[in-house]
């Protein structure tokens, strides 16, 4: 049975003293750096929290985010491009204009996931 993916879902994020509830449509991307992720938000809007990439990246199973390269978690429904760089290097262009590298190991994954989407 093939799993459904939600178009939305909350994660609950712990910023400092408070706990904020995010809709994950409201999310572009998440970069870790080291054990903080970054959820970078529609309007520019950024939060930071204490917990592992791998960690978040579960709480949004099931959703249209994937990992894209080691740090990073991209919600494929916000691209907006793909540049092909050259042979090994593919970028993806969201639609506030940010640029995120794919991996060269990622992109296969990628492809799929947007073609299946019906997104390229």
């Amino acid at each position: 049975m093939e799993e459904r993916i939600r178009a939305d879902k909350a994660i609950f994020v712990k910023t400092g003293t408070a706990i904020k509830r995010v809709q994950s449509k409201d999310i572009l991307y998440i970069h870790c750096e080291g054990n903080v992720s970054i959820l970078h938000l529609q309007g520019g809007k950024q939060m930071s929290c204490v917990r592992l990439l791998k960690l978040v990246e579960e709480d949004l199973a099931g959703t249209s985010f994937l990992r894209i390269n080691h740090n990073c978690l991209a919600n494929l429904a916000e691209v907006e491009e793909i540049h092909y760089i050259d042979a090994r290097k593919r970028q993806l262009v969201l639609t506030d204009g940010t640029v995120l590298d794919v991996s060269y190991r990622k992109w296969k994954q990628v492809k799929t996931a947007l073609l299946k989407d019906g997104q390229l």
